[in-house]
């Protein structure tokens, strides 16, 4: 069962306790910087404080995210530790077009997470 574990204007983080990953729903509408920034604080917090290293986001229709926010989302989750472990992520993209191009071309290092029944046996 889902708890949620922070809501603000960006979106919700829900937490699955049995399943040991966060849940992250955004939101569509404008946002701010300083409440995507906490929103995503508080998502390494809860992944560091129970020990876990999967979260699954949804983004949904949110508005593409801005340069400004890719150069601080990249450089959170590259420099900061928030798992004992590598931290495992599934993103569903989004049906806006440029939301999705955001994400494409922004030289990242992610890389597509098949997941299997085999891998999922092997942890």
């Amino acid at each position: 069962m889902l708890h949620t574990y922070f809501e603000n204007p960006v979106g919700r983080l829900l937490e699955d306790p049995v399943e040991q990953y966060i849940l992250v729903e955004y939101r569509t509408g404008p946002r701010q910087l300083g409440e995507l920034q906490a929103f995503l604080n508080h998502a390494g917090t809860l992944l560091a404080q129970r020990g876990w290293d999967k979260l699954q986001h949804h983004k949904g229709v949110m508005a593409a995210f801005t340069p400004e926010e890719i150069t601080w989302i990249t450089d959170y989750w590259s420099t900061n530790k928030h798992s004992a472990t590598d931290i495992y992520g599934a993103m569903l993209l989004p049906h806006e077009v440029f939301a999705q191009l955001s994400w494409k071309g922004n030289g990242s290092t992610m890389r597509p997470l098949t997941v299997s029944s085999a891998s999922k046996e092997a942890r």
